[in-house]
């Protein structure tokens, strides 16, 4: 099966694709009718069609329901996830639309509340974006590359818009202010990486044994990076935290909207590269060069990279992927499983040490994208 879309870009969704969105449409709606129903009342909508699940939604249970205004996506928020939190996507959310900037709209209720609490259970609404994801797609090297530009413009017109903005809430993620320290500090990754070894000795999985026998290691050289890292000076912005084609609807080659606000948090910009830059492996799990320095270029000519930033980008690189895998290892136990985030874990620590390993590839990527730029 393949489509050539209106945008001329030629993708082949892949069978991991086809399933899930073949699943999504099978099962009953992730979230009861009821229960839409009374949300919509909260925005003074009717339900003018059934609901249907949102393909291939991740951490949340996301509907696409068809309204008397249209078409609206309905989402349902983790458990665990705070007000404050939720205030704080929502805030950065409301300050795009206000200098109209691409990124999911939220929608109000006609007292102004972007939010409706049900059941104990946290909802929101947010007009529908038109486009195509592009993940899970077989696609020409032209086209990808393509797209990796129109994600590296986006990516840093998105860091150069939230630069100064600084949102209600609080999130569990990231700095607590421009000047101050992280909400999780090295006391407290010591603390749960403690605790994950413990917990993790009854688990017959060789990703977990990994993780015990490496569990110092890791805690010494994220001690190591506090230490240096606390004494530089770098740009600190509202990062997206989980930026990627998965989180981005494309209206054309050349302009798309980010999605998923929730990981949205104040760190350094280099921080939203390494997590989206660390996503670009093939099969073997080698890492896209061709798409990284594309999407980087892009990046470079709309937000320039300082010498200072180049410069520390392999310790930034390093220290990230392993509070990524310490994440990975708490949300197992947060979650009871799956087990799949155990090897996620593992595979953060062996990628925090890629740029350690190929010393030459940020002086080569450097070089790259300022003559691009």
């Amino acid at each position: 099966m393949n489509t050539m879309t209106r945008f001329d870009i030629l993708y082949f969704p892949r069978p991991a694709r086809l399933s899930a969105g073949i699943t999504s449409r099978l099962r009953s709606a992730d979230i009861e009718p009821q229960v839409v129903q009374s949300v919509l009342a909260h925005y003074g909508l009717e339900l003018a069609a059934p609901s249907r699940n949102m393909p291939n939604a991740r951490r949340n249970r996301n509907l696409i329901v068809r309204t008397d205004d249209g078409p609206k996506v309905l989402k349902l928020y983790r458990a665990d996830w705070s007000a404050d939190t939720i205030a704080y996507e929502h805030s950065i959310l409301q300050f795009l639309a206000g200098t109209n900037f691409p990124a999911p709209r939220l929608l109000a209720s006609p007292g102004g509340a972007t939010r409706v609490q049900l059941g104990g259970r946290t909802y929101c609404m947010f007009e529908f974006v038109e486009g195509l994801n592009y993940s899970w797609t077989f696609l020409f090297r032209p086209h990808r590359m393509k797209l990796m530009r129109t994600a590296g413009r986006t990516l840093a017109l998105l860091h150069r818009q939230l630069l100064d903005f600084t949102p209600r809430g609080s999130h569990h993620l990231g700095f607590v202010s421009h000047q101050g320290g992280r909400v999780r500090d090295i006391d407290w990754h010591v603390r749960k990486v403690t605790e994950f070894k413990e917990r993790s000795r009854h688990l017959d999985d060789p990703n977990a044994r990994w993780l015990i026998a490496h569990a110092d290691g890791i805690l010494r050289d994220m001690s190591d990076l506090t230490d240096k890292l606390g004494g530089v000076s770098l740009p600190r912005t509202i990062i997206h935290g989980d930026f990627g084609l998965h989180n981005i609807i494309f209206q054309g080659g050349d302009h798309a909207t980010p999605m998923d606000f929730e990981l949205a948090r104040l760190e350094w910009r280099l921080s939203d590269l390494v997590s989206c830059l660390s996503k670009l492996r093939n099969s073997m799990g080698e890492h896209d060069m061709e798409s990284i320095t594309q999407l980087l270029g892009a990046y470079q000519r709309e937000f320039p990279i300082s010498d200072q930033e180049w410069q520390w980008f392999p310790q930034v690189w390093k220290y990230y992927k392993l509070a990524k895998a310490v994440q990975y290892w708490s949300s197992y136990f947060e979650t009871d499983g799956p087990a799949h985030k155990l090897y996620l874990a593992h595979d953060a620590v062996n990628q925090a040490g890629w740029l350690g390993r190929h010393p030459l590839t940020v002086p080569g990527l450097k070089s790259w994208v300022r003559w691009e730029a």
